[in-house]
């Protein structure tokens, strides 16, 4: 089944209830950044949807931070039909851009085309993740790097194995946090934790699999992101993890 973050204003999105009678596994959310983010990362959306009335500057800035953690298409539905707005949206990345008024089989048109240019999901095996030479081992609890066993503590587990399931994309800070502990709390601890991780890969691979963004969280970086890490070895938003 398809799946559809909303973002929006509203507790419960106008189209949620006709996207979900045309199939569609749909998740509404506010347009707060590490809510979003949370949500992306763990509902895994085909397509994320701006219901909004206008764009503003928080708007596109949210609509950037969502393509830095997910391939998913971006489309807009805008209450006002402003050209101004449709411009903007298109430059701060959408695929699709619906202008309200605008009929319910249209609306359901639109975000299927979307869909159909949709990469496809990989969905994580259920008890083996592989990156590169990097293994984990959910049901023996256990990691591997070119078939030597890195030894961990659980949480540095826990933290391997999430950023590893979403292999390639930005996970927050907050969303880890969450996550692993249940509740927001400082991010200190888990940085000082993802600093240790990072340092045993590094020293079992040679190579460095987790890669901070400046201001949103960390990605576990595939073969393709290293590959383009050693074209330019200083990379724009990736620096070092606070220890």
């Amino acid at each position: 089944m398809a799946r559809l973050v909303i973002v929006g204003d509203r507790e419960r999105p106008r189209v949620a209830e006709l996207l979900m009678s045309e199939g569609l596994e749909v998740e509404g959310c506010k347009p707060d950044i590490d809510l979003v983010l949370g949500i992306v990362q763990s509902f895994g959306p085909d397509v994320v949807l701006f219901e909004v009335a206008g764009l503003n500057r928080s708007i596109l800035h949210l609509c950037g931070a969502i393509q830095n953690a997910t391939a998913a298409p971006i489309a807009f539905l805008l209450e006002r039909g402003v050209e101004r707005d449709v411009l903007d949206a298109y430059a701060g990345g959408a695929h699709t851009v619906v202008c309200e008024p605008v009929g319910a089989h249209e609306l359901v048109a639109r975000v299927r085309a979307v869909l159909r240019r949709a990469p496809a999901r990989n969905e994580p095996g259920p008890d083996v993740i592989v990156v590169g030479p990097v293994v984990l081992d959910r049901g023996r609890r256990q990691v591997t790097v070119g078939g030597t066993v890195v030894a961990m503590p659980r949480k540095e587990f826990d933290i391997a194995e999430l950023l590893m399931c979403r292999a390639g994309t930005v996970v927050s800070r907050n969303q880890l946090v969450r996550e692993l502990w249940g509740s927001a709390r400082d991010t200190k601890t888990l940085d000082v934790q993802v600093g240790r991780l990072r340092a045993k890969l590094l020293a079992a691979e040679g190579r460095q699999r987790i890669i901070t963004v400046r201001g949103l969280g960390y990605r576990f970086a595939t073969d393709q992101d290293l590959d383009l890490v050693a074209e330019d070895p200083q990379p724009v938003n990736a620096t070092p993890a606070p220890a």
